[in-house]
């Protein structure tokens, strides 16, 4: 009984640091493009005024949400799994 809520455990800890890494990156990655996006463009908005509205705007973003399908497709897989292996 308590080896696989260990394993659930151990699953959501490593799903967390996976989300955490993945937000990072993809926060980084925009933010990257927000300053690429105001040199090649030339703005006189003051450039770090204008990159922290580009990541407001994606914090609120669907592709930010999107990244909770981390922990949605492992879980929900192992939830399919042992819903065929035990009921079908």
């Amino acid at each position: 009984m308590f080896a696989p809520l260990r394993l659930l455990f151990i699953l959501l800890i490593v799903l967390t640091v996976v989300y955490v890494l993945v937000s990072l990156y993809s926060r980084a990655v925009r933010k990257s493009k927000l300053r690429r996006h105001w040199k090649q463009k030339g703005l006189t908005v003051d450039r770090d005024e204008y990159v922290q509205r580009g990541l407001k705007k994606y914090d609120g973003s669907i592709r930010r949400k999107l990244i909770l399908l981390v922990y949605i497709i492992p879980l929900g897989a192992i939830g399919l799994l042992v819903y065929v292996m035990n009921f079908m």
